[in-house]
């Protein structure tokens, strides 16, 4: 693509979306057989894409990536390092249902922490990631009592 176009198309994204918008409303029956004939003609370049498009390490991967910067071997690296288990609560992976731990980072600076179970993870944000109000929940139940089962807290 030219300069040019780079440049028309970033100054002009809404009025190029809503101009395309509305001629597929417009051309529904142009569009659905241009779409058909493309499918027909191109059935190996599609199948292909679709294939890269489902494989589920390399999309694991690439959402690690864009998400943490990190790979797929960094997080079994991770994974390994903690023995499958959770950070914090040391409930392994498979225990949850076979889940997966998901990973942790700092919302501020993006940096990732480690691999946590999904409540574990979801208890530090909904306590915002304050490690202040993190202690006084953990001073109250110390004072009120704690449910946890021994090892877990």
């Amino acid at each position: 693509m030219s300069a040019y176009k780079k440049e028309y198309y970033e100054n002009n994204k809404e009025k190029i979306s809503t101009y395309g918008n509305e001629y597929r409303k417009l051309n529904k029956e142009k569009k659905k057989e241009y779409d058909k004939l493309y499918r027909q003609k191109n059935k190996e370049k599609i199948k292909e894409q679709k294939k890269l498009q489902y494989d589920y390490l390399k999309v694991k991967d690439k959402d690690l990536k864009r998400k943490y910067n990190i790979s797929l071997d960094d997080y079994n690296k991770m994974l390994l390092e903690q023995e499958g288990k959770c950070w914090t609560c040391s409930m392994k992976a498979e225990d949850e249902k076979g889940k997966v731990l998901v990973v942790d980072h700092n919302h501020l600076t993006g940096e990732v922490r480690g691999l946590l179970c999904n409540r574990c993870n979801t208890a530090i944000g909904l306590l915002q990631e304050s490690q202040e109000t993190i202690a006084k929940v953990s001073k109250y139940l110390q004072e009120k009592g704690s449910c946890a089962p021994k090892g877990m807290g």
